[in-house]
């Protein structure tokens, strides 16, 4: 393993380095053995924390070239890079003895429709691959059973040991969200991915890109420079793109040298996938796909006409990979339910109750519009918008939410360090209030108001949190669940 290191870091600055057992980025994390990555991140920087680091038992030091003196000085084991959280995808992979190599690794990207993908992929994959993991919003899972995690797309050194579990758990194939942050950050660093996945891309993220072509560009670099590296690996990696937006189309114009195989829920002989004849319910999608001249009937345990993408995407990464799409059709019917998407919450009410983790323009119009196509009522939503994110999609959604709803109750999400009233003052100034607008920032208040306001063949749409069981209010994580509170305010309208 150190002769592996030094190929790719170079001789260490101080030695000798004792025997290697881990990595981290977070001091209080480390142990006996470690190497530890001294990070400069946006709150704390981490050569702030090297004599912790030292003093849990760092076999190695891993820090910025500037700060190379630290090393030197202190006569600590380690090396000095350019960017250590460039290099700590790379010497995670090593130390943790190349997990990916042993997977069969999808990544998945797109604005929307991220963790229904990885989940319908990990659960088709049972037919190609028996022992299946997920790695996303959700958590991470192998075999089903947890694995514990932090964030959509974990740091490189909690990634590369999430695999390295997952391998040890018998797990052949993993299915995981890719964020656009991860890409950039270099968090899948030293992943080989045997498929990358796009789903989609709208507007969200764009405090952090700025504008949409730095976020397409982001999302671009999983298919032009990570497939590119596994290829060189001697992995045979595929690309899966839908073709429903024109960052897509984009894609796989620009997108060569490696294969494609493409979906599209536009029924326009444009894809090599492509849907057709929708039937909705809240409980269970259908609709027919054409493939190679052939078209099939596909049910679909999952409510939500925005899942018609996403099983399309989960059944071309299946044909790419070799499996039958008669299979692939056969293994959807016993999909399981992915919690917080387009989940109906259990009542003995006469008006549906759907929770949805919508929360993007595009994510919440395709929620409403479902619901809007299911409610022979009327259509009541309740949401709001995250504070220090992307401020612009709030007046956006607004209009959106208004466009398709009857009753709408705007409220707070996760305001974080933001003024909750501000934030719905921003939803706000993008509405006409054509129709009944309601403004109620305690989030459990909203919820109540809008199932009080709901009589038979309603539906209403709780959406922005989905399966969150908490709510960020300044420094505070208070817990919340959507969920468990409609069903204790339906409780209360029996």
């Amino acid at each position: 393993m150190l002769n592996e290191l030094i190929q790719v870091l170079g001789p260490p600055l101080v030695s000798p380095i004792s025997e290697i057992s881990g990595v981290s980025h977070d001091s209080r994390d480390v142990k006996p053995g470690y190497v530890y990555f001294a990070v400069h991140g946006s709150q704390h920087d981490g050569h702030d924390y090297i004599g912790a680091a030292v003093e849990a038992g760092a076999a190695a030091v891993i820090v910025d070239q500037a700060r190379q003196s630290m090393l030197l000085d202190a006569g600590i084991p380690g090396w000095a890079v350019p960017s250590t959280r460039e290099v700590m995808g790379v010497v995670a992979d090593i130390v943790y003895q190349h997990p990916t190599n042993k997977l069969h690794l999808v990544g998945v990207t797109g604005t929307n429709g991220k963790t229904s993908t990885t989940h319908i992929i990990a659960h088709l994959a049972k037919g190609l691959y028996s022992q299946t993991g997920v790695v996303g919003t959700l958590g991470a899972f192998a075999n089903g059973v947890a694995v514990p995690s932090q964030r959509t797309t974990p740091e490189a050194p909690e990634l590369q040991q999430i695999f390295a579990d997952m391998v040890r758990h018998s797990v052949n194939a993993v299915a995981m969200e890719v964020a656009s942050h991860g890409v950039v950050q270099g968090r899948v660093n030293g992943c080989l991915f045997d498929a990358a996945v796009f789903t989609n891309l709208t507007q969200d993220h764009l405090d952090f890109h700025g504008d949409m072509e730095s976020y397409f560009k982001a999302k671009s670099l999983l298919f032009t420079d990570h497939l590119l590296r596994s290829s060189l690996s001697g992995k045979r990696p595929f690309a899966v793109i839908g073709l429903g937006t024109k960052w897509g189309v984009r894609l796989c114009d620009e997108l060569v040298g490696i294969p494609k195989i493409t979906f599209s829920c536009r029924p326009d002989g444009a894809a090599d996938l492509t849907a057709s004849n929708v039937c909705l319910s809240p409980v269970l999608t259908e609709f027919d796909v054409t493939y190679k001249t052939r078209t099939y009937p596909v049910s679909l345990p999952l409510g939500g006409g925005f899942q018609v993408e996403n099983a399309l995407a989960a059944l071309a990464w299946y044909v790419g990979a070799g499996g039958s799409i008669d299979d692939a059709i056969l293994h959807l019917r016993s999909c399981p339910q992915i919690p917080g998407r387009f989940e109906v919450v259990p009542s003995k009410q006469l008006f549906d109750v759907v929770v949805d983790y919508a929360h993007t323009p595009d994510g919440l119009e395709n929620v409403l519009s479902t619901a809007r196509e299911l409610s022979s009522g009327k259509l009541i939503c309740v949401f709001g918008c995250g504070g220090d994110r992307d401020r612009a999609k709030r007046p956006i959604m607004g209009l959106i939410a208004e466009k398709y709803c009857d009753s709408v109750v705007v409220t707070s999400d996760n305001p974080r360090t933001e003024n909750a009233e501000v934030i719905i003052d921003e939803i706000l100034a993008g509405m006409i209030q054509n129709k009944v607008i309601h403004r109620v920032s305690d989030r459990r208040a909203a919820i109540a108001l809008a199932l009080k306001n709901a009589v038979p063949t309603d539906i209403v749409v709780i959406a922005g949190k989905g399966h969150e069981t908490y709510q960020i209010i300044g420094d505070s994580v208070l817990p919340f669940d959507d969920r468990k509170v409609a069903a204790q305010e339906l409780a209360k309208c029996s």
